[in-house]
């Protein structure tokens, strides 16, 4: 099989499923609702039989555009919300953005009338291509519970965390059914392609992502995608830098007119002598 492919694609490479435009395009596809299905039974402890998509339409056209979601939001045939979405970056505030997003998707059930009684579990699922959390395992549950006895308050909030760096898989053969997916979701062709082998549901998503992958225009908008990650990730960075560059002005300043000499200062802020007397200038000028 991994020769017809090749032969096949010639010498274009398979689109990054880590690409959030892309696990979109891949997952939020009705023609694709069995890999989406066969996907999220691998994650969830309680069997799904049936999904439909909430929302199957993808516009995505220029930088900063609001209405491009790249969420993948499904019901289930219970009535239960999913939300499952591809994240390549991290900030402080990840956690509480988390339960922003479970928090709209549970509201959106409380129509005017309808009983709590109505109400259906919702679950977020979150995908990362970096650690977030401090738990050595690369897939994390949570949910709301007393500290002390572990009881379950409900069960209606449920919050998955798949962390993509954190898995390790020696042997394809050994590999659990959802080891399998999160590997194909980050994995290079050559690792696609072994388990395209083993399994008629990897073969199915090979194929699937050979497919999108031959589009010219999915492939233009997953670039201009993957170049708008990068720039948004470099403003954060930028950001980042010039608070923890403002705090060291404020530091040097405040030492300064404490009394301390500007060796001293240098040395309690680890920066250069030249740099502090620079700042001590800006602020006698």
């Amino acid at each position: 099989m991994a020769m017809l492919v090749k032969e096949r694609r010639g010498v274009y490479e398979l689109l990054d499923l880590r690409n959030d435009f892309v696990f979109k395009s891949f997952f939020g596809d009705e023609r694709n609702s069995n890999l989406l299905l066969q996907f999220l039974n691998s994650i969830l402890d309680v069997q799904v039989s049936s999904i439909e998509l909430v929302d199957p339409h993808l516009e995505y056209t220029h930088t900063g555009d609001k209405s491009s979601v790249m969420d993948v939001r499904v019901r289930t045939e219970q009535g239960e919300q999913i939300n499952i979405e591809m994240q390549l970056g991290n900030h402080q505030a990840f956690p509480e953005r988390m339960l922003i997003y479970w928090a709209k998707m549970y509201g959106s059930q409380d129509k005017q009338g309808r009983l709590y009684t109505k109400l259906r579990k919702a679950i977020q699922i979150i995908i990362t291509d970096f650690k977030l959390l401090k738990e050595k395992d690369y897939h994390n549950l949570f949910q709301i519970s007393n500290k002390k006895s572990n009881l379950l308050l409900s069960d209606h909030l449920e919050i998955r965390v798949l962390e993509l760096p954190k898995l390790r898989i020696k042997n394809i053969m050994d590999a659990n059914e959802l080891e399998r997916w999160l590997l194909f979701l980050k994995s290079d062709e050559k690792t696609k392609e072994a388990l395209a082998m083993e399994s008629p549901t990897m073969r199915e998503a090979f194929e699937e992502i050979d497919r999108l992958s031959q589009n010219p225009e999915t492939r233009r908008l997953a670039d201009f995608r993957e170049q708008e990650l990068k720039d948004i990730l470099q403003r954060e960075a930028d950001a980042r830098e010039e608070g923890v560059e403002h705090e060291k002005k404020q530091t040097v300043i405040s030492l300064y007119h404490y009394g301390m000499s500007m060796e001293d200062i240098a040395k309690n802020v680890r920066i250069s002598s030249e740099k502090v007397m620079d700042i001590i200038k800006s602020i006698e000028e």
